[in-house]
């Protein structure tokens, strides 16, 4: 382990070692006789023994050395004062020193005494210094189950623990028989690109979080968390679509029998807000309810003043459990209310058909504008908006139907006491399955033949068909014109549209549109400036991927 010199080992016994030792050279000219070689050995040997007792006493010292070293860094760090006592004698050693900036220091040596501020120490499960500990249990590492359809799915073995990812696109071609319209204008748009994330953080305890692209923005879509106590109630708290009115709170837009929901709703309904609500199920899942409280303007990020909506939902099927009724399981009637007090910016101040903009308050494009407020326009004073419904659905048949109804106070700088508007509309959509597929909602449909199988031993086919017809009619009262609110020389202040179309399923993950819109205007309307048109044409073809 060690290697001297015969100079240096000379010189670590003094300077007289050479010559007390050491005898004198022979002559050159006489040879070295046996007996002074066997001489010259002995004294060879004597000065190895005393190399080796040095190096003992040596050794010994410097053990004793890393014995109170060890001593010190145990008394610095806390650990007891003979650790390590049984490591080998020519083990590293940290020494005390400045702190270094390196995380990985208490992961890469677990004895080091650097203390390590970045991993662990104030974590939500550990007390900061000074406070006493917390009673939250420990975190613990759980694996995951990792499943497809729909969405991708990574849960605990227990389902106390679950994440979901859903996507949404949808891509669309719109065709005017108005090419020269302004605003709107034809093209090929993406009206949805969305990302869903939702599950649960223990069972009672589920979450969503949803981002959006629209017409023109990109932003957040739903963020809210619902505490499932049971059943038959639960309590939602964030941003979410309101309970108002049926073709919105009851249907999502990818499971909807047209390419977008009905005038009233896309004009005047709330559409997402902030808010609370309870909701859940009774009498054996035969009544739904809802109500809640909400920041009041329509599809809003933050409230626009200090009012609330309060908004109530119920919807009943009153023969679901009946045996001798079976053509009317699945008949739904039911209403829904909204009221409150608003002080802010008129929303929409664009009312269009064709319409599914998450933009509310501009004319998004590829939608025909038949109303348009003037700019210093606001709401002011009550609102009330409400709707009747009934929805019946038997075998290959979805008919739904709506009377919504209303009113709202509206003010401009030149008429600053409110004037109440009333709104009032309706529509009626029917879609029957002319490939043998059942509904009994407006959800999920998986095609008896699918073009493209997603399960072995699917048999291949054409998809499922759909023909879909609706009527939709929206009307706000003359006071928007009397009340200087609106130009009635240029805009109508009622409108209906007549859609009549094909839903082509092609399996449970993509649908296609394909419908052609007709709407009218109470009055002729400017579709661009100098010109004016009494009624408007589309062809709309969209294609939708949703898991």
């Amino acid at each position: 382990m060690f290697a001297f010199s015969l100079a240096s080992v000379l010189a670590a016994l003094g300077p007289n070692a050479r010559s007390q030792d050491v005898p004198p050279t022979p002559a050159p000219a006489a040879p070295m006789t046996v007996e002074q070689l066997a001489q010259r050995l002995m004294v060879m040997e004597e000065m190895n023994r005393k190399l080796a007792s040095e190096l003992a006493r040596t050794t010994r010292a410097h053990e004793q050395e890393m014995r109170q070293l060890r001593e010190k860094i145990g008394e610095l760090s806390g650990r007891p004062a003979d650790a390590g006592e049984e490591a080998s004698s020519n083990a590293e050693v940290a020494i005390p020193g400045p702190m270094r900036n390196d995380a990985r220091a208490a992961d890469t040596d677990p004895d080091t005494p650097v203390p390590d501020y970045t991993e662990g120490q104030f974590d939500p499960f550990t007390a900061a210094p000074g406070y006493a500990p917390t009673n939250a249990a420990e975190s613990r590492r759980l694996p995951l189950k990792g499943t497809f359809g729909p969405g991708f799915q990574w849960q605990t073995e227990d389902e106390e623990f679950r994440l979901q990812v859903h996507y949404e696109s949808q891509i669309e071609a719109r065709i005017w028989a108005q090419s020269d319209q302004v605003p709107a204008n034809g093209g090929i748009f993406l009206p949805r690109q969305r990302i869903f994330f939702n599950g649960n953080i223990t069972k009672a305890i589920e979450y969503e979080l949803a981002i959006n692209r629209g017409f023109g923005a990109f932003n957040l879509l739903n963020a809210f968390v619902n505490l499932h106590f049971d059943d038959r109630f639960e309590v939602r708290i964030g941003r979410f679509f309101t309970p108002l009115p049926y073709d919105q709170y009851a249907i999502s837009n990818y499971w909807l029998p047209t390419p977008e929901r009905s005038l009233f709703t896309t004009n005047l309904s709330l559409n997402r807000q902030f808010g609370m609500m309870g909701w859940g199920y009774l009498f054996d899942k035969r009544l739904d309810y809802a109500a809640g409280v909400f920041n009041g303007s329509r599809n809003s990020f933050e409230s626009l003043s200090n009012s609330a909506d309060f908004v109530g939902y119920l919807n009943a099927r009153p023969f679901q459990e009946s045996e001798s009724l079976k053509f009317a399981r699945f008949w739904n009637i039911g209403s829904s209310v909204a009221y409150g007090y608003q002080n802010q910016a008129a929303v929409p101040q664009s009312f269009r058909i064709a319409g599914g903009s998450p933009n509310a308050d501009v004319p998004g494009p590829g939608t025909t504008p038949f109303l348009i407020l003037n700019r210093d326009v606001v709401e002011r004073g009550e609102r009330l908006l409400g709707s009747v419904h009934s929805a019946y659905f038997y075998k290959g048949l979805s008919l739904i139907g709506e009377w919504q109804y209303g009113y709202g106070g509206y003010a401009s700088a030149n008429r600053p006491s409110p004037v109440r508007v009333p709104f009032s509309g309706f529509y009626l959509t029917g879609g029957y399955f002319l490939t043998g597929e059942h509904v009994d909602r407006r959800a999920r449909l998986k095609p008896l033949r699918p073009v493209f199988p997603t399960s072995k031993g699917e048999r291949r086919g054409v998809g499922a068909w759909e023909v879909v017809g609706r009527y939709s009619d929206l009307r706000l009262g003359e006071q928007i014109f009397t009340g200087g609110f609106a130009d009635p020389s240029l805009w109508s202040n009622q409108a209906d549209t007549t859609e009549i179309g094909l839903n082509w399923y092609l399996n449970e993950y993509l649908k296609v549109y394909m419908f052609w819109l007709h709407g009218e205007f109470g009055d002729p309307v400017q579709y661009r400036p100098g010109g004016l048109q009494k009624s408007a044409d589309m062809f709309w073809m969209r294609f939708q991927l949703y898991f």
